[in-house]
């Protein structure tokens, strides 16, 4: 039983709600504000996840990327150190070196011709004098033994693969290049020698020319020295410098995590930067993209989605606001109509319905609160001879001025004064004694003496007002009627004691009225 009672209250005061809604014209405004605002927040949600999606998808192009570069370079350079091996494994047999210089030669640089983009390939002695030479039957004269490369062999027997940093090649007009090298040791563990490999740059440019990275996309290796080796796009004036030489580029993000994204600052834009360390060889690849073109699609698609939800919204609030100020004049018309209904014309003040239903409802709280309820009952003096002296449009003016000083007459905002019929009119007094009734009445005698209104068939030669007053506490099953009833008897009394005065009801006061005929 308590949930149903919860149950049924809780339907009410919905329904009760949603009547308030319904018929409330502000409430619509805000309420199509509100929506529009709550589909304006869902949808920048939607855009901005759908940002983080294309960042997502433009992360994961952007490891692959790196990944393709790092997997051929890796692939090319174990080729190259694969070639260096095979000439130092040929170079110590001692059957190759009895070999005549030409046959040699062929030997030992067969398996290189595998590998493409090699700049220069040559076996150099212990002084570091170019003695074999893959791209010439008759070695060129050239002398390498101030190179870091050689000198680092020399010094280091177990120094194994050694990656130089960026130099301009001797026997390639300097051209830029870095070399791979390899120690050359005789038989008795002294040093004999160093075989170089020079990489052509042309390789990287080839394979960065493959990759897609965006207009204002950039691909940088850079060497062991942090020298840049290859630039996409390509620019030479850059070739060979570090970064911070350039001038161009911010300092770069510290750590060597290959599998992240780094936001950064790049060429004065907003990019995403990928870095990787080759495992093979000690070079950097970095693949940069700009923020500001990865969204680019989505931020044509925010402008028109946006500019769509703002014209929906925007359509939506317009039309809240005119379906709001239709239900307004909707509502201001009901109110007329309800005030028509209860008014009377003429007076302004409350028709004979609406005064009996004031009566009633009031008599019925005076009931339940126990207190008194006085009822004044007005009556203009000598108004059928006011209306044949007069005439009939003159009678309705003097009826909507007494009705005027009636209203007047009532201070508290309970009090209520309606035409009963004719020239007659109730004031209702709700939780007034007989002597406050009494004052009342007075206060409405006088302010309808004060209009002094010309009545040429009145004995007071102006129009005046009799009143008859009745003031109880409902007893036993007695209605409002025996109440009016008794201040209409006092009205009579008022009309046969001279007129223009105030005559208050006995408290058992039932003298049967007067006939109207003796009243006017």
């Amino acid at each position: 039983m308590p949930m149903q009672r919860w149950r049924a209250r809780l339907a009410v005061t919905v329904s009760a709600a949603a009547r308030w809604a319904v018929r409330t014209p502000t409430l619509i405004v805000w309420s199509g504000v509100g929506i529009s605002l709550l589909v304006m927040a869902v949808a920048v949600a939607l855009l901005y996840e759908g940002r983080l999606l294309v960042l997502a998808r433009a992360a994961d192009n952007q490891r692959n990327i790196a990944e393709v570069l790092e997997r051929d370079l890796d692939l090319n350079f174990q080729l190259y150190e694969a070639s260096l091996d095979a000439v130092v494994t040929l170079l110590v047999r001692p059957d190759v070196e009895a070999m005549a210089p030409a046959l040699r030669r062929e030997l030992i640089f067969e398996r290189s011709g595998a590998s493409h983009y090699i700049g220069s390939l040559v076996v150099l002695d212990a002084d570091g004098n170019v003695v074999i030479d893959a791209q010439s039957d008759v070695p060129r004269p050239f002398n390498f033994s101030d190179r870091d490369y050689f000198t680092v062999h020399r010094n280091n027997p177990h120094a194994g693969l050694f990656v130089s940093g960026f130099i301009h090649s001797r026997l390639r007009g300097g051209a830029p290049t870095i070399v791979l090298s390899r120690r050359i040791t005789r038989g008795d563990g002294s040093f004999g020698g160093v075989v170089s490999l020079a990489v052509d740059t042309a390789y990287f440019r080839q394979l960065f020319n493959h990759i897609e990275v965006g207009r204002d996309g950039v691909i940088l290796l850079l060497g062991k020295d942090g020298a840049i080796l290859m630039r996409k796009p390509y620019d030479a004036s850059v070739i060979g410098l570090t970064l911070a030489q350039t001038g161009r580029y911010e300092a770069l993000p510290e750590g060597r995590d290959d599998r992240r994204i780094y936001p950064m600052r790049f060429l004065g834009r907003d990019s995403l930067m990928s870095r990787r360390f080759l495992s093979s060889v000690p070079l950097t690849l970095i693949v940069v993209m700009s923020s500001e073109e990865i969204l680019a699609p989505w931020h044509k698609r925010v402008v028109e989605f946006g500019g769509l939800f703002l014209l929906l919204n925007a359509g939506f609030v317009l039309t809240s606001i005119l379906l709001a100020a239709q239900l307004r004049r909707r509502l201001r018309a009901e109110r007329e109509l309800r005030l028509l209904a209860r008014t009377d014309g003429l007076t302004g003040l409350s028709n004979r319905r609406s005064l009996d239903k004031t009566l009633a409802s009031e008599w019925r709280r005076t009931r339940r609160v126990g207190h008194s309820m006085a009822v004044v009952f007005i009556d203009i003096d000598w108004f059928k001879r006011y209306n044949d002296t007069h005439g009939h449009q003159a009678g309705d003016a003097a009826l909507a001025a007494v009705a005027g000083a009636i209203g007047a007459a009532l201070q508290r905002p309970s009090d209520a004064a309606g035409r009963y019929g004719g020239e007659e009119f109730i004031a209702v007094l709700p939780d007034t004694d007989a002597l406050g009734a009494q004052r009342v009445a007075e206060g409405i005698r006088l302010a309808v003496d004060r209009l002094n209104l010309v009545h040429a068939a009145s004995d007071f030669a102006h129009v005046t007002v009799s009143i008859g007053v009745a003031c109880r506490k409902p007893r036993g099953r007695e209605t409002v009627d025996a109440l009016v009833k008794a201040a209409d008897d006092a009205l009579y009394r008022a009309k046969a004691t001279g007129r223009n005065r105030v005559v208050m009801a006995a408290a058992d006061d039932a003298v049967a009225p007067a006939p109207a005929a003796e009243r006017a």
